[in-house]
């Protein structure tokens, strides 16, 4: 009921979403039947490219209700309402790399006998950029793989696509971007360079600035790729030595979200009034580091997933704009500011987009080796997910 109610006015007054659209619905509702008529169990699994993603998919989808699975840091910035909300709307909360053993249990008891469509995020997080697919995590391929020993006939994963047109007149969006960046970064790049130029310098300046906020000292040189990593792993070292992490296997991404969640259990998930005068106080010196830490991994949460050479693309403005306003939100987390600060206009109209149905039983299910199965799983998903990311930018190209 809460939905319907208010889903719309939620998106619009609180996220800037004025109007969604749903191109090619045949597909998403012809999988919606099949599931309602018992005939599949159904993940949709969607291109996670901004906040707003999962109400505009709730509310787009005009189903009664889907399950989302979010990453259970998301309340500690979310806010009181999320709270409440999410496990009051049958959310299920997930540790993303983490070993979740109860959420697991739950929710392979759920998909052998769904009430509701599972919705998730393969890339586990918002990677801020529509049409290119972030790498993937195993999570959608472990539950549709749980979902096979249920008694559905099939069970199917719909890559889904989502997009957003920003402004009617991109172009000048896009040059009050670089304005805004401009004023916030007091720096001043050169307006005789065509727009594409002028953001590359804009993100070559970027990584200048962080450098010199957080000291690192470091000495830029090479592509913009090699200087971000560069950037990202020496803020990723610096907040695993404030947290006492030896681990520093694995991605940036690997390596974020154990940090992460070292913050998290700190800062959110301990009780002071339990603690000794002698435990407090030694609570209250690791807060303060942890504080310093889940600042500095705030901006490898977005510079991680800056890359100029997105820029290159049939939609190229829109790329521009997307990546502009992910600068920008780099300058809101050195500032303190977390993904719900972070800069998105009112009145941007969401794109939804279901891609080709993967059918898991009748792909996959003859595949007796656990591993294998998996594998060719996350690998179809990927490519669906690629390929429903490409089309919508054309699509949206086509619409401008």
């Amino acid at each position: 009921m809460i939905v319907p109610l208010f889903g719309k006015l939620y998106l619009r007054l609180a996220l800037g979403v004025s109007a969604i659209v749903l191109l090619e619905g045949e597909i998403l509702r012809n999988e919606l039947r099949r599931f309602e008529e018992r005939r599949s169990s159904l993940i949709l699994a969607f291109r996670h490219t901004a906040v707003e993603d999962a109400p505009t998919l709730l509310v787009g989808v005009k189903h009664p209700h889907l399950r989302f699975l979010y990453g259970r840091d998301v309340v500690n910035w979310a806010g009181w309402p999320t709270k409440i909300l999410f496990p009051a709307l049958g959310f299920v909360a997930v540790e993303n790399r983490g070993n979740n053993r109860e959420g697991a249990q739950y929710l392979r008891k759920e998909v052998q006998n769904p009430r509701f469509p599972i919705a998730l995020a393969p890339e586990g997080q918002v990677t801020y950029h529509a049409y290119t697919c972030a790498s993937i995590e195993m999570g959608a391929a472990n539950i549709a793989s749980w979902a096979l020993e249920g008694p559905r006939e099939e069970v199917v994963i719909l890559p889904i696509g989502i997009g957003y047109r920003y402004a009617k007149d991109n172009n000048r969006f896009l040059l009050d971007l670089i304005t805004r960046w401009e004023k916030e970064a007091n720096v001043t790049v050169d307006r005789s360079l065509p727009p594409n130029e002028q953001i590359r310098a804009i993100g070559y300046e970027t990584l200048k600035l962080v450098n010199t906020f957080w000291n690192l000292n470091l000495t830029l040189k090479g592509s913009f790729i090699k200087q971000r990593d560069g950037l990202c792993d020496a803020l990723l070292r610096y907040s695993e030595s404030l947290g006492g992490l030896e681990d520093s296997s694995g991605s940036i991404i690997d390596r974020l979200f154990r940090v992460r969640y070292k913050a998290v259990e700190i800062l959110n998930d301990t009780d002071r009034s339990l603690l000794s005068e002698e435990e407090r106080r030694l609570h209250d010196e690791e807060v303060t580091k942890q504080k310093i830490s889940d600042h500095a991994s705030q901006v490898v949460d977005v510079l991680e997933y800056i890359d100029l050479n997105y820029l290159e693309g049939k939609h190229a403005v829109q790329r521009s704009i997307e990546v502009m306003l992910s600068l920008l939100d780099v300058l809101n987390r050195l500032q303190g500011g977390m993904i719900n600060s972070r800069f998105s206009p009112k009145g941007k109209k969401a794109f939804i987009l279901g891609g080709t149905p993967i059918e898991v039983r009748k792909s996959f299910g003859h595949i007796t080796g656990r591993k294998e199965r998996l594998n060719a799983i996350n690998q179809a998903l990927e490519e669906g997910l690629n390929n429903v990311s490409l089309t919508l930018e054309e699509i949206m190209f086509q619409s401008t």
